[in-house]
């Protein structure tokens, strides 16, 4: 086949691809040309999740009629003039290239003023030839994007359903308007508002009407200055963790980008403090001279690159670590009281329910409710067999090498001696002491009962309904996901735009935290960790949030219990995530700390 230059359109349908791939891309090349233009208010309207139809509006500047016309010409743009403004480029967007490309795909009209006489619009199918006509326009732009993708069938026919798109373009606009709280947003579909927020006085009142006043307050203020880099925004405690980065956003002199080494400086902050899989929410603005990044690495303009890659991934690492690091009081101040104030007795005295749990029979109805079904019949149905987590992680070797099941102590040898800080039993066997954690210890007794076919757990209904609040993007993949997450006994239905009403759960989860173990196994939903199945990560999140806390103190009976248990678990060296459970202290060893040689 001989070579021959494309025909323009072709050409132009190519390209499109890499501006454009599906509906929320569309969104946010047309959002940040409205913040371009100074916009104080956008409006995003959706038909069938933006799979037919995206509607953007804004009241920024608008355009001349001979810049209307000219916008929809490939590589015309107001943001450069010459290669150097390359190198320096501070606007969103530059390359001339988003709306040519989304007008080549879909049935295109753009409406805009300036203020001053009449508007113009812009109308373009499918990439052919432009009718300019003038119109009546309040100052600003409106782009309406329809029938997308209708003359390339084979890129439309990667488009997901109308839930997932939606809930992409959600997840898109959180992330922008959280990069620029000084602008209201709104998308809306229907009449049914998906997503709606003022414009903020500053970004912690942003964070407060994205994810809540509840989690705000567990946000600290973030300020670094490392000379190159300028860090500022918000960061969460490590006690507040989600189960994606869906609530971490990176903004660099304004753009929200996707950046796998600063998420690595994220990581890296927390190391220490948050277990592998978990993410704590942050919002962060980084500024930096543009001659320092390169945005023009790809043509969405989301993925950037720094001159000093290393030295932006640890700017993000100290400054969220300084943010969120404890420190003592000064001199000055009262002294703490030695007590520890997380310490919970709900194990040893009545909780606020009527009755007194014991995780030794945990299949005890909490509620007063019908019989609890199996769920084994409903879970063989699932594609791959549940398998413990750590089954294939090496063993922990430092400060010492984690036994495996043989090198455990034989239950018929032991004896349990006590508790220590309320979160680790004490087990003696004739030649050592034993250490064990107990939340990690119950969590795999839990996960290999989870995992047993002869016995499966059941599900307990609930005489009061747990109403678990989700943000917008959360509540569209719970809906979508409804009939997943109750085979795993979860079931649950929607209440409201932005909740939904769980009525029965798996039965170890009876009296715990309903809410945080939903969200977590609706997290594990849309996405896993390489190497493991989804339904592997569902379990684990289930054994975790059912599991006796540290903090919690236990009884003898219920120390022994637990113990039991989790020495007669099929992998008892490791929790469900890997970490060691106990660790062991030789009688030698001990007489050596007091010489006694």
């Amino acid at each position: 086949m001989s070579v021959q230059v494309l025909d323009p359109l072709v050409a132009q349908q190519v390209a499109a691809g890499e501006v454009v791939d599906r509906p929320s891309s569309v969104v946010k090349e047309l959002v940040e040309n409205s913040l371009d233009a100074g916009a104080t208010r956008i409006e995003v309207e959706l038909g069938d999740g933006g799979t037919s139809r995206i509607l953007v509006r804004d009241d920024g500047s608008g355009m001349s009629a001979e810049d209307a016309e000219r916008s929809i010409l490939r590589h015309a743009t107001s943001k450069i003039r010459n290669t150097g403004d390359i190198e320096s480029v501070t606007t969103l967007g530059f390359r001339g290239e988003a709306l040519p490309s989304v007008a080549s795909v879909s049935a295109f009209t753009l409406t805009t003023s300036t203020g001053e006489g009449a508007g113009t619009k812009v109308v373009v199918d499918g990439g052919g030839q432009a009718e300019v006509s003038p119109a009546a326009h309040p100052k600003g732009t409106t782009v309406l994007v329809d029938r997308i993708f209708y003359n390339v069938p084979a890129r439309r026919a990667f488009l997901k359903g109308a839930r997932s798109e939606r809930a992409a373009i959600t997840e898109t606009m959180t992330h922008i308007a959280t990069a620029h709280p000084e602008v209201a947003f709104r998308l809306f579909e229907s009449g049914r508002d998906h997503l709606s927020l003022p414009a903020a006085g500053d970004l912690l009142e942003r964070l407060a009407q994205i994810h809540g006043v509840a989690k705000a307050r567990a946000m600290r203020k973030v300020e670094y200055n490392s000379g190159a880099f300028e860090v500022d925004g918000y960061a969460a405690l490590p006690s507040l963790t989600e189960g994606s980065r869906a609530h971490q956003t990176i903004s660099v002199n304004g753009r929200f980008v996707r950046a796998d080494n600063l998420n690595r400086g994220l990581d890296d902050a927390y190391r220490q403090t948050v277990p592998g899989g978990r993410y704590p929410p942050a919002a962060l603005t980084i500024t930096v001279d543009p001659r320092r990044v390169d945005v023009n690495v790809h043509p969405t303009k989301q993925v950037v690159r720094f001159s000093e890659e290393r030295a932006a991934r640890a700017a993000v690492a100290a400054a969220v670590r300084e943010a969120i690091e404890w420190r003592p009081p000064s001199p000055s101040a009262a002294p703490r009281q030695t007590e520890r104030s997380f310490t919970q007795d709900r194990l040893s005295t009545p909780p606020r329910r009527d009755h007194s749990p014991s995780f030794a029979a945990e299949s005890r109805p909490v509620y007063p409710a019908p019989a609890a079904q199996s769920l084994q019949e409903a879970r063989e149905r699932m594609s791959e067999a549940s398998r413990p987590l750590a089954e294939n992680r090496e063993p922990y070797q430092e400060p010492y090498e984690a036994p495996e099941r043989g090198d455990l102590p034989p239950l018929e040898d032991l004896r349990v001696i006590g508790q220590l800080a309320a979160g680790y039993i004490l087990v003696e066997e004739p030649e050592s002491l034993w250490v064990v954690d107990q939340h990690v210890a119950h969590e795999r007794a839990i996960l290999d009962r989870l995992n047993d076919s002869e016995s499966p757990a059941g599900v307990q209904s609930l005489l009061v309904p747990e109403v678990v609040e989700l943000s917008a993007s959360e509540a569209m993949t719970a809906a979508e996901n409804l009939e997943e997450l109750a085979v795993y006994g979860f079931e649950a239905e929607p209440f409201g735009p932005h909740s939904v009403r769980v009525t029965a759960v798996i039965s170890t989860l009876a009296d715990q935290d309903i809410a945080g173990a939903f969200k977590d196994a609706l997290a594990a939903v849309t996405g896993t960790d390489p190497g493991h199945s989804r339904e592997d990560r569902i379990l684990a999140t289930i054994a975790c949030h059912s599991a006796v806390k540290m903090g919690d103190r236990l009884s003898q009976p219920e120390m022994e219990t637990l113990v039991k248990d989790w020495l007669t678990s099929r992998l008892p060296a490791t929790c469900p995530h890997g970490r060691s459970i106990c660790f062991r202290l030789g009688i030698n060893e001990i007489g050596r700390k007091l010489d006694r040689h």
